[in-house]
């Protein structure tokens, strides 16, 4: 679920309700030990430029300062996502996002250990314990932030609402428009036909999103608010074990990745001869991967690679393992590839193809996307039909 962008809607909705109940938590507690909210970076921007009148009105600077280090932890927080993903990327790590989620596991660990050393910590006191402990908050909310937004490719958000809460009304309003428009006919029955349909609009599924959000933040904050007077010392420890069974799952279940391979040192392609001499420039060989060679992997953002292929390349040849796990979304998000390729003059070609994958996409339309020639039982097939393709 980490290991790649999510490109599917059920993995977004996945992602943003398992997540925002963890905004809305850190927020309540961070409230509730320091007096401030750590999360809130809209709230707390008001309170540094209120801060900021204060002093040029001659009075004291502690507002402005400590609103300024929690904008400050927060932006720290998103840069340090977006340092481990690009290091994780750079160094081959298949699983880009674990790093983040972990460094946001550790720093709600540092939280939850000093709640437990200083209690009745107020940001009236303006202690360095104060700073510390907001700050750490503050910082995990962002690097949480980051993360998903750069997982979810800027779709959802899951430490704060505003946005959320504005999606909602739009789109609120637009399935409201369309569903008046379809029923303007008035025929018998319509309104039960309309309906089935709207259960499948994406506008009503956004909505949908959007309102689990809101729940799952508010469900967070409600739950917070009652552990934390009972069980203070251990109220961090729901959150942290969270995030902690996330990147255990994400682990155990790594996403592909798409590569490009190395037509001189890859194993497969040895036996067909000097590939880089006979192989057109207009011909690209991708093989899907992922860091456990050995397990069963989920499909990757198809999209997104052909977003990112070389412009001179006609033809694509995608080689697929066996261990490959295709679903009704990825076979879609293929699908979408595929159209995104045609529209650009361009051609796929599919090889290691199982029986049962096989199956599964040609239940969910893949198939009808390709001639018969464009589905090849090994990398040699496909190269050799890569090649009629050029000609």
């Amino acid at each position: 679920m980490l290991s790649a962008r999510a490109y599917s809607f059920r993995m977004q909705s996945r992602l943003a309700i398992s997540l925002s109940w963890v905004g809305g938590y850190v927020n309540v507690v961070g409230w509730m030990v320091c007096g401030t909210a750590v999360s809130h970076m809209s709230g707390n921007a008001t309170h540094f430029g209120q801060g900021a009148a204060d002093v040029m009105g001659g009075g004291g600077g502690g507002g402005m300062r400590f609103f300024g280090f929690l904008l400050l932890c927060f932006l720290a927080g998103a840069a340090l996502s977006a340092m481990l993903t690009e290091l994780a990327r750079r160094y081959g790590k298949r699983s880009k996002y674990i790093l983040p989620m972990a460094a946001e596991a550790i720093l709600l660990g540092l939280f939850a250990i000093a709640i437990d050393l200083h209690t009745g910590v107020t940001r009236s006191g303006g202690t360095s314990m104060l700073y510390g402990m907001a700050g750490v908050a503050s910082m995990a909310m962002g690097l949480q932030n980051a993360t998903i937004t750069k997982i979810s490719g800027a779709v959802v958000r899951t430490t704060h609402l505003t946005g959320v809460i504005t999606d909602l009304g739009l789109e609120g309003v637009q399935l409201l428009l369309w569903y008046r428009d379809k029923l303007s006919s008035r025929r018998e029955g319509r309104a039960g036909r309309v309906f089935a349909v709207t259960r499948r609009h994406p506008t009503a599924l956004r909505i949908a999103l959007l309102a689990s959000i809101l729940g799952s933040f508010v469900l967070g904050a409600t739950v917070a608010a009652l552990i934390y007077p009972h069980l203070p010392r251990f109220a961090m420890l729901p959150p942290v074990f969270f995030l902690l069974w996330i990147i255990l799952t994400d682990w155990y279940s790594p996403i592909a990745d798409v590569r490009e391979l190395d037509v001189l040192g890859d194993a497969e392609v040895r036996g067909i001869g000097d590939l880089k001499a006979i192989l057109p420039s207009e011909v690209g060989i991708y093989r899907l991967t992922h860091h456990r060679r050995d397990t069963q992997h989920g499909a990757p953002d198809f999209q997104a690679w052909v977003d990112r292929v070389p412009k001179h390349w006609r033809v694509l040849i995608l080689a697929v393992s066996p261990l490959t796990h295709f679903d009704a979304d990825a076979v879609q998000d293929l699908c979408g590839a595929v159209k995104n390729l045609h529209e650009r003059d361009r051609r796929l070609v599919l090889c290691g193809v199982t029986r049962a994958q096989f199956k599964l996409l040609q239940k969910n339309g893949f198939l009808d996307l390709l001639e018969v020639e464009d589905v090849c039982p090994d990398l040699e097939f496909a190269i050799a039909r890569s090649l009629q393709l050029v000609r």
